[in-house]
């Protein structure tokens, strides 16, 4: 309920867009880093099956 009276001045909303902007150094960051499709794929976790396979392994 209380954020119904909830207003934005413009000093609110200017210091919102300068924190939600990344710093030169997450820009060239980013850059450095491989996009998602150039990365290698991981194998997928097998949860239950690794669980009864230490189970089986542990009795």
């Amino acid at each position: 309920m209380a954020l119904q009276n909830l207003q934005i001045t413009a000093i609110t909303a200017m210091r919102a867009r300068d924190v939600s902007r990344p710093t030169p150094e997450q820009l060239e960051a980013a850059d450095r880093r491989p996009l998602r499709d150039e990365m290698p794929r991981r194998e997928p976790r097998r949860g239950r099956d690794r669980d009864r396979e230490t189970r089986q392994a542990q009795d």
